[in-house]
């Protein structure tokens, strides 16, 4: 099997496929990074082409297949979409999702190869919860997060968007919510930074995590870099783990970066944070391209991957396939 490596020697080993625009949500929060698409659905790739894109990709190594959207739940094939990436040479499907339909459809997605799930989980105060999503259903929430450890989608990672004087004081909190749903034995709670938008929210509500870290640094028993994204892990002697999740400005961040995007409309997005260089897939698919030409398409588009905060000095490298025997 060989891995391909953009022109910085970065391996691709993941996908993250959105299903559905960011304009199909049923919640509305202003923080959202959108996966860096603004326009309304009008063109979905289909699970069939789902389907065949992963196929593809697998034979370039890419073994590790994460579903976002929007929300992707909402998409009435979301079942039927698992489980024909479950037939193909994959290692781990895995769902980012704000739950409100987890717990209906969690057992069903178990079932057909769902291994686990990222639930947005930005405070644990009611009220609180409404203004940042725009929707009362923090309950559906938190019953979706257990049914998920219920069936099995584990470890459940739970994302939490870090903002300043909305939800930083609550850290304690959501670390005691982890403890008591079973610690690092069944969920991650990951603290995100900030993700810029276009509008005055990030300005106003982006806060360091250094601080946060420090603290979490006090506590830990033990620490670890995960290798994706080279993301710092802490493990607390209460039993719950928590990650750190630092996008922006970030070298170590965007070199430790193995992921292709693939938007809901078949294109391939090399960089969350760059809008000008999608590559259309699907279009060619739908003219009757054969697998040879989807695979030079995708090759192009790993070709032009560029970390968007670079090390000073980053070497380039001519080596676009690399073995991993």
């Amino acid at each position: 099997m060989l891995t391909i490596r953009d022109p910085y020697g970065r391996p691709v080993t993941q996908a993250r496929i959105s299903l559905n625009s960011s304009t199909e949500c049923n919640f509305s929060c202003e923080f959202c990074h959108r996966e860096g698409i603004k326009e309304a659905s009008n063109n979905i790739i289909r699970a069939e082409e789902v389907e065949r894109i992963t196929r593809i990709l697998t034979s370039f190594g890419i073994s590790i297949i994460k579903l976002t959207g929007g929300e992707p739940l909402l998409r009435k094939d979301i079942v039927e979409i698992v489980g024909r990436i479950n037939k193909l040479d994959v290692k781990e499907i895995s769902i980012s999702t704000n739950g409100t339909h987890l717990f209906r459809l969690a057992s069903k997605l178990k079932d057909n190869g769902l291994k686990r799930v990222n639930v947005s989980l930005h405070t644990l105060n009611s009220e609180r919860f409404k203004i940042l999503t725009g929707s009362n259903r923090l309950d559906e929430t938190i019953e979706a997060i257990k049914k998920s450890i219920e069936v099995g989608l584990l470890p459940v990672k739970m994302n939490t968007t870090v903002m300043r004087g909305i939800n930083d004081e609550e850290i304690d909190n959501l670390i005691e919510f982890s403890r008591s749903i079973g610690g690092s034995k069944t969920n991650v709670l990951q603290l995100i930074e900030l993700v810029p938008n276009e509008s005055l929210f990030y300005r106003k509500y982006n806060i360091s995590l250094d601080s946060i870290e420090n603290g979490l640094k006090n506590r830990a028993i033990a620490s670890t870099e995960r290798v994706s994204h080279r993301r710092p892990k802490y493990e607390l002697e209460n039993g719950v783990t928590v990650e750190i999740v630092r996008p922006m400005h970030n070298t170590k961040f965007c070199m430790g970066c193995n992921r292709m995007r693939i938007t809901y409309d078949g294109k391939f997005k090399p960089c969350l944070l760059r809008n000008h260089n999608h590559i259309d897939f699907l279009s060619s698919m739908r003219l009757g391209a054969d697998d040879a030409k989807i695979r030079e398409i995708f090759k192009k588009a790993v070709s032009i991957r560029e970390p968007f905060f670079k090390i000073e000095n980053t070497k380039l490298t001519d080596t676009r396939f690399k073995s991993t025997k």
